[in-house]
């Protein structure tokens, strides 16, 4: 992990551009099987504009729940996802865009730290704080049959995706992405194909602020962590907004929410649909470049992991005149 925080530290240095959102939504390990886009670029990039974005975001996932003679669930563990993605203009209301996530799984560090975060704000803890620290276990298990049993961590490449915009009016942008079976399945790194379509609208707000709204759907192959179990229509959305706090730093915040990924089970992290919110600050470095960081929680208890920290850097850059 040391190649990719220095990656990070050297594009702070990059000229970048401060005007949308860093990635949010669903970074569990349950979820990677599915074709859910990151939102919050409402509009097409002009032909001749480039911008590139790195993104760490560190997701820390706790949950046990269940009687194993029935069903039961244990998901503990952290995975730092480092995501290279690329976006270009290609001129009449086109542009292109494709991302390439790079996963470290295991137990992480941040166990100890969550439960002291969670006591501070008298947030719900889920038994965390009876769980040994820093472990790396994802076990599902069905009238006594064990369906998924994974205890080692690793470093591997995650699913990439691609995908493309058209300018829809002068606010709206219809987007369409499909997921490649990059990653390991057998390795809880993804491993499936799947497409989404969605529709993002730029909100109408004072100068200086950015918001979104979207809504969309996925259709997604069956693979990986669970396959028997999974959804393969997959509705999703989103609502982001950015606030000015000065000339130079806006606070972000973002819900991107989706479906249940799972049927035929009554295990919250499972049944339920997914709610994280992710809040942040933004700051801008020059006319073309922000970094962002922040922290995630789910709105949905258990519908997502209960907590990420993330790290974002954007960089524009121009080969024709915008």
């Amino acid at each position: 992990m040391s190649r990719l925080f220095t990656a990070l530290c050297l594009a702070l240095a990059a000229p970048a551009w401060a005007g949308e959102f860093a990635p949010g939504g669903n970074g569990g390990t349950l979820a990677r099987p599915f074709a859910l886009p990151a939102l919050g670029d409402a509009a097409v990039l002009p032909r001749g504009r480039s911008e590139t974005r790195w993104t760490l975001d560190v997701t820390n996932e706790y949950v046990t729940e269940g009687n194993c003679a029935i069903e039961c669930i244990l998901l503990d563990g952290e995975t730092a996802r480092m995501r290279f993605s690329h976006r270009r203009g290609l001129g009449d209301g086109w542009d292109f865009s494709f991302e390439l996530p790079m996963l470290d799984r295991g137990g992480g560090f941040l166990d100890g730290w969550i439960q002291d975060w969670h006591d501070a704000f008298d947030l719900p803890e889920g038994r965390r704080q009876l769980a040994p620290e820093n472990l790396y276990r994802f076990h599902y298990e069905r009238q006594g049959t064990v369906l998924l049993d994974e205890t080692r961590g690793g470093t591997g490449v995650g699913d990439a995706t691609v995908a493309v915009g058209r300018r829809l009016g002068r606010t709206s942008t219809l987007r369409a992405m499909a997921k490649l079976p990059t990653g390991d399945e057998d390795a809880l790194e993804g491993g499936t194909g799947g497409y989404a379509l969605w529709v993002e609208r730029a909100l109408a707000l004072p100068p200086g602020w950015s918001g979104y709204l979207a809504a969309g759907a996925s259709v997604n192959d069956r693979g990986g962590a669970l396959a028997h179990l999974q959804k393969r229509e997959v509705a999703f959305g989103g609502i982001g907004l950015a606030v000015p706090v000065t000339r130079s730093i806006r606070l972000t915040a973002q819900l991107q929410a989706h479906s249940r990924l799972f049927e035929d089970s009554e295990l919250t992290p499972l049944a339920r649909a997914g709610a994280p919110f992710t809040l942040g600050l933004q700051f801008r470095t020059s006319a073309r470049g922000a970094f962002e960081l922040g922290f995630q929680e789910d709105l949905n208890s258990n519908g997502s992991p209960d907590f990420a920290a993330y790290l974002s850097v954007r960089a524009t850059a121009f080969s024709a005149p915008p």
